[in-house]
């Protein structure tokens, strides 16, 4: 089993556990992205760019829990109980952020870690019914093992993301269907820019290149409907510290070919098969200055 089916199997099972349950999924980092691209070839719906980089590899499932579930503690333990059915055992040192679990394959045990994290809180949720700190969120009250990293550079998290059904094999081998969601690619977008921020010179974390490559994959995997949306986002929201300092690191490390974020790109061993780079650079830029259309 190749890790991406993996990947997709214990997600599946997830879904399955979840079944008759109102928790939605929002699945992000680079799985996301893959699940998109398989998404738009079954499709054809048209896109910012056309040349795509192949899909990188992980392991990791980064699943983003609505600040409803946090706040709702009833999901919170329904949530925790499927993650423990499925025999995921907590990261030590990410305690009840990070879960492994451990799959039987052809090939030997493989893991697949799930890295739970939340958005923005949503204005209905009373925030006083979650246990908040810089690191973690967490029902608050009855100790539950389930916690999420707040990401607040997701902004709009979790407005219009994409609704994809998921058909395939669960680890039992069993066939089942469940959806799941990605983000809008303007939260997309926010959260990978933070990310390249905060790791660009990082040589444990490839200086960066694996964000720079989501980003740019996020960017030509945008349908035009999503270009809409994404520039009301943009307008909506344009004067949060998250927007701010994203656009921030566009101008210093994307503001042109030679910049930092374009050469950490063209690093990336999976971008040796040509990429769209001023494609990329226009629409990154139109889009912070909300222009009608890249390019324009």
């Amino acid at each position: 089993m190749e890790v991406l089916d993996l990947l997709q199997a214990s997600l599946l099972d997830l879904l399955y556990e979840l079944r008759d349950q109102e928790i939605r999924l929002i699945v992000g980092g680079g799985y996301g992205l893959y699940l998109k691209q398989r998404h738009l070839r079954e499709t054809g719906d048209r896109t910012l760019l056309q040349l795509f980089p192949e899909a990188r590899s992980t392991n990791d499932l980064d699943l983003f829990l609505s600040t409803e579930v946090l706040a709702d503690s009833r999901r919170a333990r329904l949530m925790a109980d499927a993650l423990a059915r499925l025999g995921c055992a907590p990261v030590e040192g990410a305690r009840y952020l990070q879960f492994v679990r451990s799959v039987p394959t052809a090939w030997g045990v493989r893991e697949v870690k799930f890295d739970l994290l939340t958005g923005p809180p949503h204005p209905a949720v009373d925030l006083r019914l979650i246990k908040r700190d810089s690191r973690r969120w967490r029902p608050r009250g009855e100790k539950i093992p389930l916690h999420a990293h707040p990401a607040p550079e997701a902004v709009g998290l979790e407005d219009e993301p994409l609704e994809i059904s998921l058909r395939g094999r669960r680890t039992n081998g069993e066939e089942f269907v469940g959806s799941i969601f990605l983000p809008q690619p303007f939260t997309y977008t926010l959260m990978k820019l933070t990310a390249f921020r905060d790791r660009k010179d990082d040589p444990d974390k490839d200086l960066g290149r694996h964000h720079a490559l989501d980003l740019y994959t996020i960017l030509a995997t945008t349908t035009e409907q999503e270009w809409d949306t994404a520039c009301r986002l943009y307008r909506e929201h344009q004067y949060e510290d998250a927007v701010q300092a994203a656009g921030t690191v566009v101008r210093i490390y994307f503001s042109g070919p030679e910049a930092l974020g374009a050469l950490r790109l063209r690093e990336h061993p999976l971008a040796s098969g040509g990429l769209d780079l001023d494609g990329f650079l226009s629409a990154l830029h139109d889009l912070f200055h909300c222009g009608s259309e890249p390019g324009g």
